[in-house]
């Protein structure tokens, strides 16, 4: 006679916590074909797209099918009890889960030091991603919520629809359409508008809304907006341009864009740069910076740019 065996001592088998004993006995009965043959047609299933009606009315054709054809060889001899069919139930639930962990898998871009990239989102917004930066979205159901996350900074340029978000540690941006660039380090966090308008939510502070040509900076708690006249971020260009901007910030950027490392930062004074630096000359761009905040410096062979106290 076959064993019956229940909802639990079926979970406990798929989740691998029978004794050795238990599962000796159900390997040798008649009912465990059946039940291996789920789980291999499982482990086999192709879920490159979250289809799920798709895949589980295949699964449950090519099971029924199987099933049909033991029943037919075997028929002459005996019958064969048919899998029941809450365990397509158990099966379906599994494919379900498999399909929503392909439908909300993150999305990830990012860059490494000295390294731009470039890409567009489900609806061709486009993104450009500036050096050692790093944005993470969802692209399921993006055309109803289009929010991503940026560490690093980054130009946008959204296509109408609706409300796009983009998060930070400092806060957010809100758009429906427009070009602008955002800006969130450690201890930065800079919006700039070149087309349109967006909405800066910044945490622990107030909202600003910026229209075209206009920006804002927060740095250590303090608010300051400004005017822009260029069109599209300078790094795109290949140049850092800044206003009025903490030198460390300044320095930190330097070595984002040419992969070095720059010593004796500890001597560098509470002080504000504004200004622009190169990114394909490093001797230009370290007089550029240093020569004009009048900061002795060296370069060493090893490409290490050294800051000297007087």
């Amino acid at each position: 006679m076959q064993q019956n065996y229940d909802d639990n001592f079926l979970a406990r088998w798929m989740a691998g916590e029978l004794t050795e004993s238990e599962l000796a006995t159900f390997q040798e009965s008649e009912a465990y074909a059946d039940y291996a043959k789920i789980i291999e047609t499982l482990d086999t299933a192709s879920f490159s797209k979250p289809d799920l009606e798709a895949n589980y009315a295949a699964f449950q054709t090519k099971i029924q099918s199987e099933s049909k054809e033991e029943i037919s060889e075997e028929k002459s001899t005996k019958v064969k009890p048919l899998i029941p069919t809450w365990l397509y139930a158990v099966a379906a639930c599994v494919v379900l889960f498999i399909g929503y962990t392909f439908m909300f898998q993150e999305t990830v871009y990012e860059t490494q030091i000295a390294q731009q990239t470039e890409f567009k989102l489900p609806d061709n917004s486009e993104v450009q991603l500036n050096a050692a930066s790093k944005i993470t979205l969802t692209e399921f159901n993006w055309k109803n919520d289009r929010k991503l996350n940026l560490e690093g900074e980054a130009f946008f340029k959204v296509k109408k629809g609706s409300t796009f978000t983009v998060t930070s540690n400092q806060g957010d941006v809100t758009v429906l359409g427009t070009q602008f660039s955002v800006n969130s380090r450690v201890d930065t966090y800079i919006v700039q508008c070149y087309e349109g308008k967006v909405q800066v939510a910044i945490k622990e502070s107030e909202t600003v809304i910026l229209t075209k040509g206009k920006a804002v900076v927060l740095q250590k708690g303090k608010l300051e907006k400004y005017t822009i006249v260029e069109s599209t971020p300078d790094w795109l260009s290949d140049e850092s341009s800044f206003y009025n901007i903490r030198i460390q910030e300044v320095v930190a950027e330097l070595e984002r864009q040419y992969n070095i490392k720059v010593t004796g930062k500890e001597y560098l004074k509470d002080v504000y740069f504004s200004g622009r630096f190169t990114h394909t000359n490093l001797i230009q761009a370290a007089k550029t910076i240093f020569v004009a905040m009048k900061i002795p410096y060296k370069i060493t062979e090893e490409k290490t740019v050294e800051i000297q106290t007087h």
